[in-house]
């Protein structure tokens, strides 16, 4: 079977139901085993139908919608594209736009058009004419009149193109048809349960000056985004139970139509429908389904002023934090550490007189970034399904502290949690390196004293605290050696900013001023300047970090349990201090 033979079977004015990867799949049979002496014709139709559209991903696309349809690292730095852009030749572009004059299919018309117009000004430095614009348009109209789509979601991505293509082109009769199009195809296939399937018509239409939406035609798309709210809502709906997600889309939709047109009790009336659809499934879900549910719904509220409302939800998710945390189960691994390379790995670490041995303390477990983000990075190759979701973190009492998202979207969550976890790993070594520089070493309180004397950022009348925090942690009495340790870290930290120039002052509602918090200090750049990043992002996921240890806050406010007062916590808050003494001051 031939190239044409094969794109004839697609191109035909009465061939639905399929996509432009349908098309590269069977046109990839035609390529040799080999790979070797690719047909430049092949090469044009490959690719042409490859490309994924709407490309979102700006660290790896062109500039352009269309974008590759996968990328993937070489392990050296580079990247490779597949289909790339510098693979697009003058001829291949030529190809493409005499083909779209050829063609009768709107899904094969509109790909190799909107080709053209993408790429034609990058790959021959010429524009390309209005006219393939137009052509490319009306192509994506004609589809979804035609119902030609396989999976109705990308109609209305081709949908939103032409509109946004129309508009450009300041051409309001291709503008009316891409409104038309717009509202009967979701009229079609609109589907209450399936927020994916609706909703388009109110995003692209209403409240756009370009469009010239009727009275009457925004009334009917803002009745039937009422009447969705109303069905997902209510349970006497045959064969539709209630959905408050889908409940939640319409009315997000609606409340910022309504609080466009100052109409505040619309605005409450639609989003408090979204709060009774939930607590009618509330009653059959587990405590911790529900906190989370809960937790969602409070976000909502605030977001469209409802605080009262909002405060309510906090104290019964409070209420079920007992429950949620009799329902949390602990997880825990094994593993072999063998004891000869143990010994060796402490014979080393402790090697040497007790201030170089405190120094190599000090140094060795401060977390390097760049080395967290290589773990993660590796360990979502190996369990990717845990990095494409978010993540909620609760305390003792089952109340969401923090949450971290998806990788893609919160690299940095992902980075303070895999450092907090290696910290509580790599507390395993510095309990026994410690205790062999106390036992063999006769590392004790004097000597720590004398490792941080000559650091600038530690006042002479704070040495006199720190001393009763060492002769606490010598004796194993932790509460109190966090206890005044962890309040002398965070003076040493605003010393530092004060040093520099910078301020720890803020207003404060009494007309005074009251100290920057703790977090804000590690935070600010001077901070980040002065000791680096690695060294700043350890001290904040160790004292300040919700994600993280979050020593300082833990303390400080009162939401420490007894046993964090432990041997691990600690020597954290020992090597942190010790952290202090490699602070020296420049000339």
């Amino acid at each position: 079977m031939i190239i044409k033979e094969i794109i004839v079977q697609f191109d035909t004015d009465s061939r639905r139901g399929f996509d432009e990867h349908d098309i590269s799949s069977a046109l990839r049979k035609l390529v040799p085993e080999d790979k070797s002496q690719i047909d430049d014709t092949l090469k044009a139709e490959l690719m042409a139908f490859d490309f994924a559209e709407d490309y979102q991903d700006k660290k790896t696309g062109w500039g352009t919608y269309f974008g590759p349809m996968m990328v993937w690292n070489n392990g050296d730095g580079t990247a490779t594209e597949s289909p790339s852009i510098k693979l697009i030749t003058p001829e291949m572009i030529d190809y493409w736009e005499k083909r779209a004059t050829e063609c009768v299919n709107p899904i094969i018309i509109a790909r190799y058009s909107g080709l053209v117009w993408d790429f034609k000004n990058k790959i021959t430095g010429i524009n390309p004419p209005h006219e393939i614009c137009r052509i490319y348009t009306k192509a994506l109209i004609d589809q979804a009149n035609g119902d030609f789509h396989k999976y109705e979601v990308n109609t209305f991505r081709k949908l939103a193109r032409a509109l946004k293509l129309s508009i450009s082109l300041n051409d309001d009769d291709l503008i009316k048809k891409c409104k038309d199009s717009l509202i009967n195809f979701e009229n079609r296939h609109s589907q209450d349960t399936k927020p994916g399937l609706w909703g388009y018509a109110f995003d692209h239409l209403v409240g756009n000056k370009r469009i010239n939406l009727s009275e009457l035609e925004e009334n009917q798309i803002i009745n039937e985004l009422e009447e969705k709210l109303s069905r997902l809502t209510k349970n006497d709906i045959e064969g539709q139970k209630i959905d408050p997600w889908a409940a939640e889309a319409a009315a997000e939709r609606l409340a910022v139509y309504y609080r466009k047109g100052q109409k505040n009790e619309d605005v409450n009336r639609v989003i408090l429908e979204v709060g009774k659809a939930f607590d009618n499934i509330i009653g059959d879900a587990s405590a911790m389904q529900a906190s989370g549910w809960l937790d969602h719904l409070q976000k909502l509220y605030l977001k469209f002023n409802l605080k009262e409302e909002a405060a309510k939800l906090l104290l019964r998710i409070r209420e079920l934090g007992p429950k949620v945390a009799s329902e949390l189960k602990p997880i825990s691994h094994s593993f072999d550490l063998p004891k000869k390379k143990m010994d060796e790995y402490i014979s080393a670490m402790t090697n040497g007189d007790i201030q170089e041995v405190l120094q190599r303390i000090a140094v060795r477990y401060i977390p390097i970034k760049e080395q967290v983000k290589e773990q993660i990075f590796d360990l979502s190759k190996k369990a990717p399904l845990t990095f494409l979701i978010g993540h909620q973190l609760q305390d003792e009492k089952g109340r969401v502290i923090a949450t971290i998202g998806s990788l893609e979207d919160d690299l940095e969550g992902h980075i303070v949690r895999q450092v907090s976890q290696n910290l509580s790993f790599s507390s395993i070594f510095l309990r026994a390196i410690f205790q062999e520089s106390i036992n063999q070493k006769g590392i004790n309180k004097e000597q720590i004293l004398k490792f941080i004397e000559n650091t600038p950022i530690i006042n002479t009348d704070r040495f006199e605290i720190i001393s009763r925090g060492l002769d606490a942690y010598f004796v194993n009495d932790f509460l109190v050696t966090i206890h005044l340790l962890v309040p002398q870290i965070e003076e040493a930290f605003r010393n530092i900013v004060e040093f520099a120039g910078g301020n720890v002052l803020k207003p404060s509602r009494g007309g005074g001023y009251h100290l920057r918090t703790f977090d804000e200090i590690l935070r600010d750049d001077i901070i980040k300047e002065a000791l680096g990043e690695d060294f700043a992002d350890y001290f904040r996921i160790l004292f300040t970090d919700q994600r993280g240890w979050n020593i300082r806050n833990n303390v400080c406010h009162g939401m420490a349990s007894s046993n964090m007062f432990n041997h691990q916590t600690s020597d954290r808050v020992i090597h942190a201090l010790l952290c202090l003494g490699l602070i020296h001051e420049t000339k």
